[in-house]
């Protein structure tokens, strides 16, 4: 009987990042209907969302790519958000 030996290349380029919501900005409302509108939220869930203490954590574990899209969009409406990677537990 022989043995097989398998080798397996990892690719480590893909870390999940998270969209955090560090400051909803002069416009409230703005803010409310962008993220109302990432989520699939109505006004009234999304604003308890984005009033909850800052910062807050919305995007979990997605690429860079779609996190950043996600960040300009609320930066658009005012507010300070950042893409952030996920470190391993």
């Amino acid at each position: 009987m022989t043995e097989e030996t398998r080798y397996a290349t990892l690719d480590c380029h893909y870390v999940p990042h998270d969209l955090v919501l560090t400051d909803i900005g002069p416009d409230p409302l703005a803010v409310t209907r962008a993220y109302a509108a990432i989520a699939s939220l109505g006004l009234w869930r999304a604003k308890q969302a984005v009033t909850a203490t800052p910062p807050v954590t919305f995007v979990l574990g997605l690429p860079e790519s779609d996190v950043l899209k996600l960040v300009h969009r609320l930066r658009e409406a005012g507010a300070t958000a950042d893409a952030v990677p996920q470190t391993g537990s």
